[in-house]
């Protein structure tokens, strides 16, 4: 699809989401020069999974926005040929919210499992028969509808076949998970040795599943989980630090997004006896000293006029505005850019402009738009107890120190000041300043008020 011309189709190619396997030869840009020059992420995740440990784990962090999800894509498109990759998302299989150890467990199963079958590969029914029953007696009366719908039953034999009774069970065990249920979690936690079996017992649904890809002739299986990085701040500290081995002792390969803030935990040591870290840079648009950054600037450039004709929907300076004030965040770009094509669209139906297209104006809109959804994220309601007493004027004091770039240590206001995208970390040279619409917010502060 060559790029769109006019606002009405906007909002649809600015879709701030992930781009799906089938439309990176139409969107893809690749950004690894406006990002870190000198090492590419995708190269780094390669080498960790290829020549490092069979289990090796990593950790994929990164501001919210600026690509992850893209990249790890990508990551699969290049290595499809070698690798089987068994994915899942937090948000699409799970609920983020509640998200815990033992129903993520369930989650990987039923996903190793759900693979298998649409690959139609066959795993050890001896195994299989063994798991079903443990998994069939632990969550008796749980749910007894089994013999799933045919979104999980995918036309196996489900009287003959321990694969297609298992795949139900974790199918429905996975859709009172994904309903925010903790049926799984409080069935597990009852009895002590439940943990250490549910674990056991989907390690050999893994390893099954890597000797059946390896006889299908591919190299290694990989697991990839998504959106991990969304899951509340002490959801994440429980499940990476606190009680890391169930997930880091998994014989399989491993992705795993994480929260970019956890790592500014002061127990984020514990991560790296268990993990492989490795942190998606943004997308730089200014160097640290203030002064503008131009690869990062044609980077994004790129990114858009692959999917917009700029010269037909924006004038370039607000161009300009829309991406000096979004701080190379590419998804408040997108969001800024299609709430502004809007204002610029009723604007022109209403006869108030000669062009539709987007101007100074209609950027301004957004990137006010955008100001206040950051403005209501700096807060303190719902934190856990380890945040008590800090209060939102902290958080401002705090934004004030990185008006200029510095290096951010690692503490509790510094953490949620980037679970909130407020503090930007540019992770090439690992500097970090306020985001730019956060810096206007605190000039207005400061500002004494207007006469009317």
């Amino acid at each position: 699809m060559p790029p769109i011309k006019t606002l009405d189709k906007l909002r649809k190619v600015l879709d701030p989401k992930p781009l799906k396997l089938e439309q990176l030869a139409e969107f893809f840009v690749e950004t690894d020069e406006a990002r870190d020059p000198t090492l590419s992420r995708r190269d780094e995740i390669a080498e960790i999974l290829l020549e490092g440990s069979t289990n090796a784990k990593i950790l994929f962090a990164g501001h919210n926005g600026t690509g992850k999800s893209t990249e790890l894509v990508k990551f699969r498109s290049d290595h499809q040929d070698k690798l089987t990759f068994i994915e899942l998302s937090i948000i699409t299989d799970g609920d983020p919210a509640k998200v815990n150890v033992e129903g993520l467990l369930v989650l990987i199963a039923e996903a190793v499992l759900r693979q298998m079958n649409e690959l139609g590969l066959n795993l050890s029914e001896n195994h299989l028969e063994r798991i079903y029953k443990w998994f069939d007696e632990t969550f008796e009366g749980h749910e007894k509808s089994h013999v799933h719908n045919a979104e999980v039953g995918g036309g196996l034999d489900m009287k003959e076949s321990y694969m297609a009774k298992l795949l139900g069970l974790t199918g429905t065990l996975k859709t009172g998970i994904r309903s925010g249920s903790a049926t799984v979690s409080k069935t597990i936690r009852k009895v002590e040795n439940n943990l250490p079996d549910l674990v056991s017992h989907c390690g050999t649904l893994l390893k099954e599943a890597e000797l059946a890809v390896f006889e299908n002739n591919a190299d290694s299986l990989v697991l990839v989980i998504e959106d991990l990085d969304k899951i509340p701040i002490d959801k994440a500290i429980r499940l990476f630090i606190d009680n890391p081995a169930p997930l880091a002792g998994l014989p399989v390969r491993a992705v795993l997004t994480a929260p970019v803030f956890l790592f500014f935990n002061p127990r984020a040591s514990i991560l790296d006896s268990h993990f492989e870290r490795v942190t998606m840079p943004m997308i730089k648009i200014m160097e640290p000293g203030g002064q503008r950054y131009e690869r990062g600037w044609v980077a994004i450039r790129k990114i858009l006029a692959q999917r917009v004709e700029l010269e037909s929907c924006i004038d370039d300076d607000a161009l300009e505005l829309a991406v000096e004030k979004t701080g190379g965040v590419l998804r408040h770009l997108f969001q800024t850019l299609r709430t502004a094509a809007l204002a610029a669209g009723q604007d022109f139906k209403r006869g108030h402009r000669d062009v539709e297209r987007i101007n100074q104006a209609d950027v301004r809109y957004g990137l006010d738009r955008m100001k206040s959804n950051l403005i209501d994220r700096i807060g303190v309601m719902g934190l856990p107890d380890e945040f008590d007493g800090i209060e939102t004027a902290d958080l401002y004091e705090r934004l004030k120190v990185f008006r200029k770039s510095q290096r951010a240590p690692s503490n509790r206001v510094n953490l949620l000041l980037m679970q909130a995208d407020a503090l930007l970390e540019y992770n090439g040279s690992r500097w970090h300043r306020a985001h730019p619409l956060i810096l206007e917010y605190l000039d207005e502060l400061e500002s004494p008020p207007q006469e009317a």
